[in-house]
């Protein structure tokens, strides 16, 4: 009997995810990038043949999708020159996941419930692991990228521009920022959730910060300089961190652009 659709582009996505696993090590960044597309349309897949519940990273299917939806070799090297859509389609693909968890049933006749959401961010902190620290590095990483690309157009120009990646990277910022202060008041977090995504948040911080308008720096610094009071060891340190690079108040760049486009 011919498999439902869904059901054969997953078992496609998924041999080809297996092959390259199974192929030269170390992975290259462009296997890694092909392998993230190919997670992006098996994740679909997974949600198309059981549309009742979420992939979860223990699952035999599952697994492996997730690791390649979120494997940081997928990310251009720092420093590196890469296509600035690429990445953020790269980041899209992330994000879209991360989303689809958060969101899992949250439209109750006709309305969407709020309250769902904290729920499903406990419920699949262990798939959220890994999908928002990649989702934190893979914005950081397309900063300098888009940073390049204004210092090439005519200033004339620059000020006619309306980047939605930008936006949405902005947005995304924050709202994982708004999910860690959410997790750090609530028992049913565990901590590698909570270190797994400050870790995240730390290391891009200063590329972050240089995205996001002056004003809605005030965000991540406030949650910084209450966290930075209470925490210690590691997370203290990488709070400090977040704290040093949201205190910054230069406004360069990326950062005139966001205030220009109604960035707060």
């Amino acid at each position: 009997m011919r498999r439902p659709a869904p059901l054969r582009r997953l078992g496609s996505a998924l041999a080809l995810l297996a092959a390259l696993a199974a192929g030269a090590s170390p992975v290259r960044a462009q296997d890694a990038a092909a392998a993230q597309i190919e997670a992006a349309r098996a994740f679909a897949a997974l949600r198309s043949a059981q549309p009742e519940r979420m992939p979860r990273l223990a699952d035999a299917e599952a697994g492996p999708v997730l690791r390649a939806l979120a494997d940081p070799r997928a990310l251009p090297a720092e420093g590196a020159q890469a296509d600035l859509a690429a990445v953020s389609d790269t980041c899209d693909r992330a994000q879209e996941a991360s989303l689809a968890y958060l969101s899992f049933g949250a439209m109750q006749n006709g309305q969407f419930v709020a309250s769902v959401v904290a729920g499903n961010a406990a419920a699949y902190q262990d798939e959220l692991a890994l999908l928002q620290p990649f989702l934190a590095r893979c914005i950081a990483r397309q900063v300098p990228l888009a940073e390049a690309t204004l210092r090439q157009l005519d200033p004339k120009l620059v000020g006619q521009l309306r980047l939605g990646g930008l936006k949405r990277g902005q947005t995304g910022v924050l709202q994982l920022y708004a999910g860690l202060a959410t997790a750090l008041g609530d028992a049913r977090f565990g901590p590698a959730y909570v270190d797994a995504l400050l870790g995240a948040l730390a290391e891009a911080a200063p590329a972050h910060a240089r995205a996001l308008s002056v004003a809605s720096r005030a965000v991540p610094r406030s949650l910084a300089a209450d966290q930075v009071a209470r925490a210690q060891g590691e997370r203290k340190a990488a709070w400090q961190k977040v704290l040093g690079a949201m205190s910054d108040t230069r406004c360069e760049a990326l950062c005139e652009l966001a205030a220009r486009n109604g960035g707060r």
